[in-house]
């Protein structure tokens, strides 16, 4: 009998190990995804503030375009915010909405300002 109740107490320890590993993922992919936001917002603003300083044709195009991406940025992060907010499993699936929201933004800035995002 002894050794059952060894066993019963191994297993009721597991699922709380289990439990808080997704917490600690979930905290470094929220981490992750906010320097990603951060790195956009800050690459944007400084193409943003570079395109005030020149005289070109297009340049109201350009200083459109990086409008558009500074905005997609912010509601990127607003979506972040609102997923920090939520319980599972609206959490977790937030969480993905904005990493793929992300993902194409980065793929969208890639391509206009030919950079390669890494």
């Amino acid at each position: 009998m002894g050794s059952n109740h060894a066993i019963a107490g191994n297993s009721r320890s597991e699922p709380t190990v289990q439990n808080q590993s997704p917490q600690v993922d979930e905290s470094s992919l929220e981490n992750e995804l906010e320097n990603r936001i951060k790195n956009l917002d800050k690459l944007v603003n400084s193409v943003h503030d570079a395109l005030h300083q020149v005289s070109f044709s297009g340049k109201l195009r350009a200083l459109d375009l990086m409008n558009d991406l500074r905005l997609k940025i912010k509601a990127t992060h607003n979506m972040l915010r609102v997923a920090k907010l939520l319980s599972e499993p609206a959490r977790e699936s937030m969480l993905s909405r904005v990493r793929d929201s992300l993902h194409d933004l980065e793929q969208v800035i890639a391509s206009n300002l030919d950079v390669e995002m890494t």
